[in-house]
């Protein structure tokens, strides 16, 4: 099933900004989020997981730990408990207290944020999202987003993927992997690691025979660049989308961003 809209009609490769703009914002937050919208973005990349009370927030690690000023685990926790936390990733500098962009975002948050003109791919990280009762959540917080053809469903897990589209069967879904030189999911896109796609000459003659869609698994890609485009991948996951899109303009000789 293709993606349609004139999001995607756009020159290929489509930029994905991978948790936002991770590069000069901390990762997955509305900050981020917002960054990566202002670079010129053409969809916005995250990671969603469930809490305790069944609420989906865009947050890459199944504990709080790494990027915020709390821990413990999300599914262990309700909504309420994990906005208490405060983004702190050091790396890209520190929200004050009390600032809502430095907050574990919600996916209502950013469905609000994004515009119906850029898209949105949404990795499944939490096992919860195979219950019949959290997929179908999901569905019903993206509905108009599947029917405008302006969302893709990824995951590391094909089962999590599977049992949304056993909700939805008309969903867009794309398998993750860290290593699969061949690109053989039943679905509509995949993405592997260069190094993966590289051991295999034919990898993305195999994915057109398939009508697959192909992104790599590479969020610093401007080495690349150049050969994801004699490639002819479909999108670049990247944590500067800015950079990126600098790049890609430089490699066709168009004006500066």
């Amino acid at each position: 099933m293709p993606l349609t809209t004139p999001l995607f009609d756009r020159p290929r490769p489509l930029v994905l900004a991978h948790r936002g703009l991770p590069a000069r914002a901390p990762e997955n937050t509305l900050a981020s989020f917002r960054m990566a919208l202002e670079a010129g973005a053409d969809a916005i990349e995250t990671d969603l997981r469930l809490t305790a009370d069944g609420a989906i927030v865009c947050l890459h690690d199944a504990t709080l730990d790494r990027t915020t000023d709390r821990t413990g685990a999300v599914a262990e926790m309700e909504l309420a408990e994990v906005r208490e936390a405060v983004v702190i990733e050091s790396e890209h500098g520190k929200f004050a207290a009390g600032d809502l962009l430095g907050h574990v975002p919600t996916l209502g948050e950013l469905l609000e944020l994004v515009p119906p003109a850029v898209g949105l791919a949404l990795e499944l990280k939490a096992a919860g999202f195979a219950d019949e009762r959290h997929a179908r959540r999901l569905v019903e917080a993206i509905a108009a987003r599947i029917a405008t053809g302006s969302v893709m469903l990824l995951s590391f897990e094909a089962a999590l993927l599977w049992a949304v589209r056993a909700v939805a069967p008309e969903v867009w879904i794309g398998e993750v992997s860290e290593w699969q030189p061949h690109p053989e999911f039943d679905g509509n896109g995949v993405g592997t690691t260069p190094q993966a796609m590289l051991a295999n000459p034919d990898y993305m003659l195999e994915a057109r025979e398939r009508d697959l869609w192909v992104c790599p698994l590479d969020p610093r890609p401007d080495e690349r660049l150049a050969w994801y485009l004699e490639l002819g991948v479909d999108a670049v996951l990247t944590d500067d989308a800015a950079a990126t899109r600098f790049a890609l303009l430089a490699l066709r000789g168009g004006p500066r961003p």
